[in-house]
């Protein structure tokens, strides 16, 4: 009798315990096929839905991790490019590294071309004096530690584009600028607006289409305690007055188009010569100082003679037609000018000037800047000489975050 009875408590135990099992995650053997395969359906998107958002925690995690390890390792190398190597004690790094600033540029290039009677071939021989209107623009810069973007808006009395870049480290500096203008001019239409001949020949109101591209590059020799980027992109701060010696290297692109029918008096003077193209390429070396005269405030001085051993010009000549207002061929009424002949020519080596002066302040967490540079360039072609004066200045306010 104890026998039995502990049998079927045994069984009774077994049963109990099946029981307890999570009814979700089993199915009893009693219920029809389809009941199961639903049953395991449920499981497997269970575990499916379990997994995906493991993944997504890890994927989240491992984004997390790489984002912070980027941005740490390019703020770190933002921060150091400007004062590696460098004297703590003359320059250091700026408490708030991001800034907005509002930017003005002013610009001008003038070009003199000058003929020695006595020399050259007299057929291409012309003196030319180019004058355009300055070009001004005013803009918006956002960056960090020196590296940005910006725009500006140009208003002047000609279409102008201008593309500035500026790049400085404690070992060398680079400087690219492109400008390009044209304007017109009141003589266009002269003819409709009741000028006769006579007077479009006797007037100097020209057109000119300009275009100037000028690279210079610099390597600082005591880097480890001047900092030309302390005045020019404001990524650093120079604590004390030092200054170091510099060589570089220059090479500049310019081109006068005025052969347009309505300089019909110009192209005369010019013996028919309507454009002009003029390239250099230069090298030399100087010096550049700044001087801190109290804390917050540096003013930075930079000469470099140069010695211009490559120079190309090309001259290109124009033809033009008369158009008459009657048959009888007494009243000119329009111009056409066609394109003729162009030459080449190198020229002689010659010293020319680059020169620079800038100063910042800073003032709590506002920075104000000014720069300016003048370029002289001059090159001989067999009895004629070039000469070209471009200077540029560029001012800033702004706010550091």
């Amino acid at each position: 009798m104890k026998t039995t009875f502990l049998f079927f408590a045994l069984i009774f135990s077994c049963s109990a315990f099946a029981a307890d099992i999570d009814d979700v995650d089993s199915i009893p053997a009693s219920k029809p096929k389809e009941s199961r395969l639903k049953h395991d359906e449920k499981v497997l998107k269970k575990d499916e839905l379990r997994f995906d958002e493991k993944t997504k925690e890890l994927a989240k995690k491992t984004y997390d991790t790489t984002k912070d390890f980027v941005t740490g390792k390019l703020k770190n190398y933002l921060d150091s490019s400007g004062i590696k190597g460098t004297d703590p004690t003359y320059i250091g790094l700026p408490k708030r590294k991001w800034r907005v600033s509002l930017t003005g540029d002013i610009d001008n290039i003038s070009v003199d071309v000058e003929n020695d009677p006595d020399k050259g071939d007299q057929t291409w021989g012309f003196d030319l004096k180019v004058r355009p209107p300055m070009s001004a623009s005013a803009g918006v810069w956002v960056g960090y530690m020196g590296y940005g973007f910006g725009f500006s808006y140009l208003k002047a009395d000609r279409n102008s584009t201008n593309v500035a870049m500026n790049f400085a480290s404690p070992n060398y500096s680079l400087n690219v600028r492109w400008i390009r203008s044209t304007n017109d001019h009141k003589l266009k239409g002269w003819a409709e607006k009741g000028m006769t001949y006579e007077q479009l020949l006797q007037s100097e109101d020209y057109a000119y289409k300009i275009e100037s591209f000028v690279f210079d590059g610099y390597w600082i020799f005591n880097k480890k305690k001047f900092s030309l980027s302390a005045t020019y992109d404001l990524s650093t701060v120079q604590l004390r007055s030092a200054g170091s010696f510099i060589a570089g290297m220059m090479f500049n692109y310019q081109k006068c188009d005025y052969s347009s029918p309505d300089n019909i008096g110009l192209l005369i003077k010019a013996n028919h010569i309507g454009k002009v193209k003029m390239s250099q390429l230069s090298a030399g070396g100087g010096y550049t100082y700044n001087w801190v005269p109290t804390p917050g405030l540096v003013i930075n001085m930079m000469a470099m003679p140069v010695l211009t051993f490559f120079s190309s010009s090309k001259l290109y000549k124009y033809n033009w037609d008369f158009h008459y207002k009657d048959a009888a061929q007494t009243e000119i009424n329009g111009v056409t000018v066609t394109p003729d002949d162009d030459r080449n020519d190198y020229g002689r080596v010659a010293l020319n000037v680059n020169a620079r002066l800038a100063a910042a302040y800073r003032y709590k967490n506002f920075v104000f800047s000014v720069f300016a540079q003048a370029n002289y360039l001059r090159s001989y072609f067999k009895g004629t000489s070039f000469k070209v004066f471009q200077w540029n200045m560029k001012g800033t306010v702004g706010i550091t975050l």
